[in-house]
């Protein structure tokens, strides 16, 4: 009874070591669909874009963005950091962002006027932030491992000079340490700027055939 037993949890183990495998190995074959990679959320709709061609950044506007604890009705200092974030995170955005997407080398002209006509054979990224949450200082300084970290978040999408629809994404990042807790503008700048480096690492990747499943 008792050799039957081993064996059927043995059996069960295997199942579900296999089960995760098969989800894992799945998660990975879905390249269009791709999870917690590059970015949190990334669906594409065409394979590929192509290097060299010209990229329109638009303003992702951060004036209906979630404040978490910079709330009104907050701690003072926490809101009156938030509301200055929703005035300068986009500018920092687009900065990172087309900075990054200089130093890859891989696209032709970086245009960043939101007036401006889109030239033929472009991409247009824009979208808009979701969360600018200068998280709780002294939560940091006192309990650290992550609470009361930062949070700024974004959701995108990538189109064609015609304004179809190429891909659209999703992204977050977080700062949870820092010196006597961290400043609330400085963590939530930094967070901004990693978000615009990771957009641009998605928009390299794609262009040049990467795994956007590789974090």
């Amino acid at each position: 009874m008792r050799t039957a037993r081993v064996a059927l949890i043995g059996t069960l183990v295997l199942l579900v070591a296999g089960l995760g495998s098969t989800i894992e190995a799945k998660k990975k074959k879905d390249p269009m669909h791709v999870r917690d990679g590059v970015l949190d959320e990334i669906d594409l709709r065409v394979a590929a874009i192509e290097r060299s061609i010209p990229v329109v950044i638009r303003t992702f506007p951060a004036d209906k963005a979630e404040l978490g604890t910079g709330e009104e009705g907050g701690k003072e200092n926490r809101v009156e950091a938030a509301q200055s974030m929703q005035k300068l995170a986009p500018d920092l955005l687009k900065e990172a962002l087309k900075k990054a997407l200089a130093e890859s080398g891989v696209f032709g002209a970086l245009i960043t006027d939101d007036g401006g006509t889109v030239p033929e054979g472009a991409v247009v990224i824009e979208g808009r932030f979701v969360l600018i949450d200068p998280g709780s200082r002294a939560k940091r300084y006192w309990v650290s491992f992550g609470a009361g970290k930062s949070g700024v978040g974004v959701a995108g999408t990538v189109k064609d000079s015609a304004g179809e629809l190429l891909a659209s994404f999703k992204h977050r990042k977080h700062s949870g340490i820092g010196v006597g807790g961290g400043d609330y503008i400085k963590f939530m700048s930094d967070d901004t700027k990693d978000v615009g480096k990771d957009i641009a690492r998605f928009l390299t990747g794609w262009a040049t055939g990467k795994d956007l499943s590789d974090d």
